[in-house]
């Protein structure tokens, strides 16, 4: 009988053991496990309408896990505050960069999109002449010139100066082949809202004609009026 008992505590040390070193073995390994690195990504504080400027009240940041954060993610509040949400944001929605836009950017896709605050998209019917043999495209600066009679005295002077166009013809975007000739019989100006009147008044009473700036160019000319 005391074999018994004894060769039960000699088990019992034994498994007493055994469960010892697994613990340890168990904690071990736990602590080896690597701890994600968690990096704060902006998200909406609140639900956000489409077309919504930003404002940092609708703003907050979160942890993610660094290996779930898509690569567009947008982690600096101060990026998105006084852009707009080009589609709806649910509260909690992490920001993406192709989720906001900047009004006026000649990048955006949307013509209305490029269109800055205080101006108008005013378009323009050309020819091959006037439209510049087919050379101009969206981000380049033009001027514009208006001949009219006054008092029957047919003049020419600059009417507007330094416009950006924003669409030629039935597109917005930037051409994928700069030296290609395009056809088309319209471009789009943006305008500043006050000059649209005069603008249109002189395409209806005058004959208007575009010249295209090189880049970079932002001399205003003041060139006397020229009459016969």
């Amino acid at each position: 009988m005391k074999k018994i008992y004894l060769l039960a505590t000699v088990v019992a040390i034994i498994t007493g053991i055994a469960v010892f070193l697994f613990a340890t073995e168990l904690q071990n390994g736990q602590s080896k496990i690597i701890q994600p690195n968690l990096v704060s990504v902006v998200v909406a504080a609140s639900d956000i309408s489409e077309n919504t400027t930003l404002t940092a009240e609708m703003l907050t940041t979160v942890l993610f896990p660094e290996n779930t954060i898509p690569e567009t993610a947008v982690k600096d509040s101060f990026y998105l505050i006084g852009k707009v949400a080009k589609y709806p944001l649910k509260k909690g929605e992490q920001f993406l960069t192709e989720k906001v836009l900047v009004i006026g950017d000649e990048q955006n896709y949307e013509l209305a999109d490029r269109v800055q605050k205080g101006y108008r998209a005013f378009t323009i019917s050309v020819d091959e002449v006037s439209g510049i043999a087919g050379y101009l495209r969206v981000g380049d600066k033009v001027d514009i010139i208006i001949t009219k009679s006054i008092d029957g005295v047919s003049t020419t002077s600059y009417l507007l100066q330094d416009i950006l166009i924003i669409a030629v013809g039935n597109s917005s975007q930037f051409a994928s082949v700069p030296n290609q000739i395009t056809e088309y019989s319209n471009i789009t100006l943006e305008v500043l809202s006050k000059d649209c009147v005069m603008l249109n008044h002189s395409i209806v009473n005058g004959l208007v004609k575009i010249v295209l700036r090189g880049y970079g160019d932002k001399e205003i000319i003041t060139s006397p009026i020229a009459n016969n």
